[in-house]
């Protein structure tokens, strides 16, 4: 994400991946911050080891804060409970309904993996054309924070996901941009290959996430 923010500079305000990683994987701090999400919900019946967890890996932006993942406030890891759950943030629905249908991802994605040998790449995209008044099937906002929006003259949002298979882990890639596109960037298609070049035997020896030197001790 710092090699993507860095390259385009001058238009993307954040870039961001996020995978889906079970529970269980998570590391302490996040499980932590999951729990405390589901509890405040009403929802920790839901929770197990197996629950799939949009969590995120790598954050790049003009912030300080937006390059460590701890300090990403509220964007740390998002519990998949359920379809409803989700239906709740209407970006995060609107993503998976962009990138397959929320019912396959929850088929696939809620249980144990199933073990297939190669890494696919989804043909769908994730756009918003307008991040300020782009809104789903039932009127809300796809980015309701207007603040972060209208501060940083977030134009447009666009993402792609890809799939190592044999882990059963989703990854997307969402960026914030001030250039207003009509569609999403020809380059972007190419991101989930790249991703899966650079880390597949990582993600194959179950190595998701970095040694890292400013986890808090307590949250």
């Amino acid at each position: 994400m710092e090699d993507f923010h860095e390259a385009f500079t001058d238009s993307i305000v954040l870039a961001r991946t996020y995978a889906t990683v079970p529970f269980g994987l998570l590391p302490a701090p996040d499980r932590l911050f999951v729990e405390n999400i589901v509890d405040r919900q009403g929802a920790g019946r839901l929770l197990n080891d197996d629950t799939r967890v949009l969590s995120l890996l790598g954050t790049c932006g003009v912030r300080p804060e937006w390059r460590n993942r701890y300090q990403s406030s509220g964007h740390l890891a998002i519990p998949l409970l359920s379809e409803e759950f989700v239906e709740g943030i209407p970006m995060l629905a609107n993503l998976i309904q962009q990138l397959g249908s929320s019912r396959s991802w929850y088929q696939k994605y809620t249980g144990p993996s199933a073990q297939v040998n190669h890494f696919g790449v989804f043909t769908e995209t994730f756009f918003v054309t307008d991040a300020a008044e782009s809104v789903d099937s039932s009127g809300r906002l796809l980015i309701p924070a207007q603040d972060f929006v209208q501060e940083f003259n977030i134009q447009s949002v666009f993402g792609v996901g890809g799939e190592f298979m044999a882990e059963g882990i989703v990854v997307v890639t969402i960026f914030f941009s001030t250039e207003k596109l009509a569609s999403t960037p020809k380059w972007l298609l190419r991101v989930p290959l790249l991703l899966a070049t650079v880390t597949r035997s990582l993600v194959a020896d179950g190595k998701l996430y970095a040694p890292d030197l400013n986890v808090p001790a307590t949250t």
